[in-house]
């Protein structure tokens, strides 16, 4: 049988006492970054796993991260998602999910009723439904944090938010300087920060800049509505397309293309939302708005270990990344 390797034999291949090798792993204490450099050599060196179960019974605290997913893990969400996960587990830190549907009161509070039964260190809502937020905050027992676009009516919990407002205005200033004054807007009619907050921000911009608002409503983010939508956009009642994400612009103007035979970069400006993998491959490269979806988990981190340390929850926001392709950039009223 394989013998089991324990703190005491990373700490002797670092050259280190057990008490430091612990302070390493737990991430408590300090520790110089040379000597914390060679216990994770260690470490990984000798396949090290902490005893989980034994680490919360020796500090009375709990190793569980809790995640409450407030409607679909779409595309953006998901990759923080597992970039949280990846984060908590180099902390041997186990993340436990539950998920309800933002409209579902009773499924709500099951599922937070759930997560705070396991007495997790701390608590993370992901969602984009304002009113399921709300809902819940009074009934948090343990620090959290917020991941949504939009504030909320408390200081006792922690807030991460990537910019909408600024990016959105970004993009469709580029649209109107490359000559655009019929901008359609594919807007998805649902109850979520992130639809909301774009349209609300396109009326704004059309308002300032004395343009007629032509928003084409769509039932949900995928390629497929977008695809539906784009039947309603007549040939030459528009100039430019701006798609609340980019799953929308893609369905767009494969319609586009089939049905009038119009490209983007060519006939129309196009720019979408979130910087999908796949944009970059589209014909000539689909205009878009980064979302730093990695960093969002890195700062919903750093926020849990603030209010672990004691201090202040606090609300921070990431900002946004305009790219510009040739899905717009090729295409000029001018």
């Amino acid at each position: 049988m394989t013998k089991r390797i324990v703190m005491k034999d990373v700490a002797n291949l670092a050259g280190v006492s057990a008490q430091t090798a612990s302070r390493v792993l737990s991430g408590k204490g300090y520790v110089s970054e040379q000597t914390r450099a060679k216990v994770q050599q260690a470490v990984s060196q000798l396949g090290y796993r902490p005893n989980i179960a034994a680490s919360s019974l020796a500090s009375g605290k709990s190793q569980l991260v809790g995640v409450l997913i407030v409607g679909e893990l779409s595309y953006g969400r998901a990759l923080a998602y597992i970039r949280f996960e990846q984060l908590q587990s180099k902390k041997c830190h186990f993340v436990v999910s539950a998920s309800a549907e933002p409209t579902e009161s009773a499924e709500l509070r099951e599922s937070l009723d759930f997560l705070q039964s396991i007495h997790p260190q701390a608590l993370v809502i992901i969602s984009q439904n304002q009113a399921a937020v709300n809902l819940l905050l009074p009934h948090l027992s343990q620090p959290a944090v917020i991941a949504m676009n939009h504030p909320v009516p408390s200081s006792e919990v922690g807030r991460v938010e990537l910019e909408q407002v600024d990016s959105t205005t970004a993009l469709l200033t580029h649209l109107y300087e490359r000559g655009c004054r019929r901008i359609a807007h594919l807007s998805p009619d649902i109850d979520e920060v992130d639809a909301i907050v774009r349209k609300n921000t396109y009326i704004d911009f059309c308002q300032k800049n004395s343009l007629a608002p032509l928003i084409i409503p769509v039932r949900d983010w995928s390629a497929k509505a977008g695809f539906a939508a784009a039947h309603a956009l007549a040939k030459g009642a528009f100039d430019a397309i701006f798609a609340a994400n980019d799953y929308l612009a893609l369905g767009a103007a494969e319609c586009l293309e089939n049905d009038e035979n119009l490209l983007p970069g060519r006939d129309y400006a196009l720019a979408g939302f979130d910087d999908l993998e796949a944009s970059v491959y589209s014909r000539g490269g689909l205009t878009t708005v980064r979302q730093k979806f990695p960093e969002l988990a890195t700062a919903i981190d750093s926020q849990i270990v603030d209010q672990l340390a004691g201090r202040p929850p606090a609300v921070v926001k990431i900002e946004n990344e305009l790219i510009v392709r040739g899905s717009s950039a090729n295409f000029s009223r001018h």
